[in-house]
């Protein structure tokens, strides 16, 4: 079994690319399902059910490494690949877990765009100027860690025919 990460900022088409790739009968996981919160000290908490912008603030979305490894596990000795899609903001420790990193990278504009489209339910206004501050500072950190570079604006199809050229 071999292993990929596809990451990028909230909005930058992980979910979209994720339904691709199984469309075409890959093994992509949404990394949402691997995850869980943590406070400010990394104990895990629960979420207390719809949830206000503090109390998202004042959390970490984080993967869960045993959660990731039953996963690939699930997959041992298989010769499909497996694409992990999503984002965490411990992702840097997993990266060992993975054959390769790919980022699909969006601009301010299309993030902006993106960011429209949510719900205050889903993304709070102080979430999402979270989430636009730290886009620059995302991208450049897992460029520098080797990511291969992915319009985000492309189709769905057009990056599934990438990262699979690629693997």
């Amino acid at each position: 079994m071999r292993a990929f990460l596809i990451t990028g900022n909230p909005g930058s088409g992980k979910s979209t690319l994720a339904a691709e790739l199984s469309r075409r009968g890959q093994v992509a996981i949404d990394a949402d399902d691997l995850a869980s919160w943590e406070d400010d000290s990394g104990v895990a908490v629960e979420s207390p059910g719809p949830v206000g912008e503090a109390w998202q603030l004042a959390h970490r979305w984080v993967w869960v490494r045993a959660r990731l490894e039953a996963a690939f596990a699930a997959h041992e000795g298989s010769a499909e690949a497996v694409f992990v899609c999503g984002i965490a903001q411990n992702q840097d420790e997993m990266l060992d877990l993975f054959e390769r990193l790919f980022l699909l990278v969006i601009d301010s504009a299309a993030q902006e765009e993106r960011l429209a489209r949510a719900t205050s339910a889903q993304r709070t206004e102080g979430v999402k100027q979270q989430i636009r501050d730290g886009r620059p500072g995302f991208q450049a950190r897992m460029l520098a860690l080797g990511a291969v570079p992915l319009d985000g604006t492309a189709s769905p199809s057009v990056l599934a025919d990438a990262v699979l050229a690629s693997v």
